[in-house]
């Protein structure tokens, strides 16, 4: 009997490792309607956070049939002990979308060779938001995205003007969605959405509970706020009760 529960014990255990393994690369394509209340033709945005060491697959991004305007990484490209041609060659694979690539620093990403990093994303015209806004012009509508820089503690550094067009719709970029009580509510009142990451959702969860809430859209000190639930995972392989995600956020 006692050798007949330990067989059943190890079966489970090592299932249960099996399926927290192939949860955590079995990538979930999340493609959602946004409404926003634009005017012009629907803007299309691949949204991807948390790559960690991860390779983004290629079959993945093939399955993406839209035409995407823009691309945003939401910060964690990378962490410590991931080689840089690693980084770059999904950087390579990002640009397949011909879109223009922005991106915001996450907590992983300061733990690598800054200046390496940067340079090698300037070198593949990815555009760094750091504490900076950008405007883009899409059809009959103006957005301004604002990237703020990771703050373990204390606040972002926020400049007086982002170059915010009054009648333009806003978004925010922020790596962790946690620091949005800590804003200004004169600033944060001025965007239309907020993109977030860093959660994992959790990354692991049992029977529903874990260290984070689940990502998706929420309202969040009174802003839409869409959180996703990352690409790549942080110390142990697994996910359970979470996805292993990247977005196509189409705002209309």
């Amino acid at each position: 009997m006692i050798v007949t529960i330990t067989s059943i014990l190890v079966i489970f255990i090592s299932s249960l490792i099996g399926f927290m393994v192939y949860k955590a690369h079995r990538d979930l394509i999340d493609v959602r309607d946004i409404e926003l209340g634009l005017t012009s033709k629907p803007f299309k945005i691949f949204f991807i956070s948390d790559i960690h060491t991860r390779k983004i697959k290629t079959s993945t991004i093939l399955k993406i049939k839209e035409e995407i305007d823009i691309v945003i990484i939401g910060g964690d490209l990378v962490e410590k002990g991931v080689p840089l041609d690693r980084v770059e060659k999904n950087i390579k694979l990002l640009q397949t979308f011909e879109a223009r690539i922005y991106f915001i620093w996450g907590n992983n990403d300061y733990e690598v060779d800054i200046l390496r990093l940067t340079r090698m994303l300037k070198d593949n015209n990815v555009y760094i938001l750091k504490n900076q806004g950008v405007s883009i012009q899409h059809d009959m509508n103006t957005f301004t995205l604002v990237g703020l820089d990771y703050m373990k503690t204390g606040k972002p550094k926020i400049m007086d003007d982002f170059g915010l067009d009054k009648d333009g719709l806003h978004l925010l970029i922020t790596h962790d969605p946690n620091v949005l009580p800590r804003l200004e509510k004169s600033f944060l009142s001025t965007f239309d959405l907020v993109l977030s990451g860093h959660t994992h959702g959790g990354q692991i969860r049992f029977l529903g509970i874990g260290p984070y809430t689940r990502g998706g859209l929420k309202k969040v000190c009174n802003k839409l706020v869409f959180t996703s639930e990352g690409y790549g995972y942080t110390k142990f392989p697994f996910r359970l009760g979470t996805n292993a995600e990247c977005h196509v956020l189409i705002l209309k």
